[in-house]
Order: structure tokens, then sequence, then C-alpha cells
């Protein structure tokens, strides 16, 4: 899960915020010491946007990946090609809230917007 998040460009506090969960509970997820429920790692998989799947599929191989104090390199796989890092804080946190979201959320939010944003933007 670290290296999704890290290459997402999100912190762990982001993280955090969108699934609603303290930063400490999610930093566990990462280091193993607990272990998210089914529909936590639904919406990890919608904000990363990868499979669940394939976040599943990892579960048995160990990788390479940094201590959280270290600065070493990590081992990237060729998953999750969402790279966010040039957006701001707060739209990395709308980026993540939306695709945590179900489609028919998604559309709410969406309309939303449209017809209550962008709409004034243009007026």
């Amino acid at each position: 899960m670290r290296e999704l998040r890290v290459k997402s460009g999100y912190t762990q506090v982001q993280i955090a915020k969108i699934l609603n969960i303290d930063r400490s509970t999610y930093s566990y997820y990462e280091i193993g010491k607990t272990t998210p429920d089914i529909s936590v790692l639904i919406t990890l998989s919608k904000i990363f946007n990868i499979p669940i799947n394939d976040m599943l599929a990892d579960e048995g191989t160990p990788e390479a990946v940094a201590d959280s104090r270290s600065k070493s390199n990590f081992s990237y796989s060729k998953k999750n090609t969402s790279h966010i890092y040039e957006l701001s804080d707060n739209e990395k946190a709308l980026v993540g809230a939306y695709r945590a979201c179900n489609a028919e959320q998604q559309n709410k939010l969406l309309t939303y917007i449209n017809e209550n944003v962008l709409k004034n933007n243009s007026d």
C-alpha cells in the first residue's frame, strides 16, 4: 500500500482523510500491523486507480519496499499509472474523494459541479 500511495503522490494524512480514519490506522495498514477490511481495500483500489484483484494479488508477494524512515529507493511495479504529483493538496483530496465514491455519487458530484460551479463561472 505504501508503494501505491507514494506512486500516486498522496501522504498518509491525505489517504486517512479520504477514508475518514486516523492517520495511525492507515499507517498500521501500510506496515502490516493491522489489515483493512474489504470495503477499505475496495476504496483504496479506487483511490489508487487499480483493480481490487491487483491489490489482493500482491498479498503473498514480498517486495523490496523501503522502511518509512529510510530514504532508499522503492521497487516500483508497472501498476498505478495515475500520477497526480502536480496537483495541490486540495486537488489531490478532491480526486481521491471522487475516486472513492460509487458511480452514482460520482455522477451527482459532476452534476453539482456542472450546474453550480462551472455554470456560475461562465456567467
